[in-house]
């Protein structure tokens, strides 16, 4: 994201300085400055960041939400509240700073502490149990029985450094799973796009593909408009951008997680500046640097853009991806070879993938529909 936010940034002829140890940067040369620091040491950060004159500051991961915070609280800089940011990648605490919104339905949900705590939840299995601030899917398992909690409690430590408590709770298996994304601008929240997704289910949901516009029709999307604008003042996301996920089961809108950044897997970008005509990115960039203007959401464009990631996991979509470059409606093949991997957290850019873009909706997908909202 990093990367993207940079090549949005130099489009609108903004500087930007990436902040990261230097053997962590992916394609240095999209960056105008580098400055080789430890993101999570504040205080060499901020020293770092008023000799250079920032002006705005964005997040790209769950890891830089707080010290970018940090940062735009110090410098009087347009962001998040530092206590704020402190616990809004935090799943549990953001469940009971929502669980009072109108129309936002939770799972019933504990914090663990141990293998025992999973044996002691008093809910119907399937569970599924979740590192508390980890993005991409990392570390879920959903479990089906007490013969199943060992294994998922070692995976969710594995993949989250052990940063316990962990959050348990019950499985919603519903046929739709979409994510949001938005803008917030000194509390005035604006939906850009809802993304419809494919996952695997079980054990570890990994998203498989997205699909845009979700097309759920008015009243589901005024309502989740409305939950939206509620959900992220209660949660303290007063200005920027909110790749927020959600289930729909029936009339019921249940809440998946929070992540206060773009949707990453080419959500953000390019699948929803493909699909409304929107440069979603350059708007989080405006936001920070205090020279947005609200979108008028009524004059976007209507066209469709998704991505497919070809893995073990929808191999029977291989074929479509062998030729799609022969297509008008191909924005792009990622090809890495004959390496189709069995996924278990999501990870966009280093699979084989193909994006669509389209004013009409593409034949495939039409026919592909029925299978992908199967589940």
């Amino acid at each position: 994201m990093a990367g993207i936010i940079a090549i949005n940034a130099r489009q609108m002829n903004i500087e930007s300085h990436c902040f990261s140890p230097k053997e962590g940067i992916i394609e240095p040369d999209l960056f105008d400055v580098i400055h080789d620091v430890d993101v999570l040491d504040k205080n060499n950060l901020l020293k770092e960041c008023k000799k250079t004159k920032i002006d705005g500051v964005l997040s790209t991961t769950e890891l830089t939400i707080a010290p970018a915070a940090y940062i735009s609280s110090k410098l009087n800089l347009i962001g998040i509240d530092y206590t704020d940011s402190v616990e809004i990648t935090d799943k549990y605490k953001n469940r009971e700073k929502t669980k009072d919104v109108e129309n936002l339905k939770h799972p019933k949900y504990t914090e663990i502490y141990s293998i025992e705590d999973i044996l002691k939840f008093d809910a119907d299995y399937p569970v599924i149990l979740k590192p508390r601030s980890r993005g991409g899917k990392r570390g879920i398992t959903v479990i089906y029985d007490k013969e199943q909690a060992k294994e998922a409690f070692e995976y969710a430590v594995s993949e989250s450094d052990n940063e316990l408590p962990f959050i348990l709770e019950e499985y919603i298996d519903a046929p739709i799973e979409c994510s949001i994304e938005t803008l917030t601008k000194d509390g005035i929240t604006f939906v850009i796009q809802i993304t419809r997704k494919k996952t695997s289910g079980a054990p570890h949901c990994v998203e498989l593909a997205h699909f845009q516009p979700a097309e759920l029709g008015i009243d589901l999307e005024n309502r989740i408009a409305k939950i939206m604008q509620d959900s992220l003042q209660k949660i303290g996301l007063k200005n920027g951008a909110c790749h927020t996920e959600i289930k729909i089961k029936g009339n019921d809108i249940f809440l998946i997680e929070f992540n206060a950044r773009p949707g990453g897997d080419h959500i953000a970008y390019p699948l929803t500046q493909l699909s409304t005509g929107y440069e979603y990115i350059k708007g989080a960039i405006s936001i920070a640097l205090g020279d947005f203007y609200a979108p008028d959401v009524r004059k976007f464009k209507h066209n469709y853009s998704g991505v497919i990631f070809i893995t073990q996991q929808t191999m029977n979509y291989k074929k479509i991806f062998d030729t799609c470059e022969k297509y008008d409606w191909c924005y792009l093949k990622h090809d890495m070879g004959t390496s189709f991997t069995n996924i278990t957290h999501n990870d966009g850019f280093n699979k084989n993938y193909f994006i669509y873009s389209s004013k009409e909706k593409p034949i495939f997908i039409k026919e592909m529909e029925g299978e992908i909202w199967e589940k």
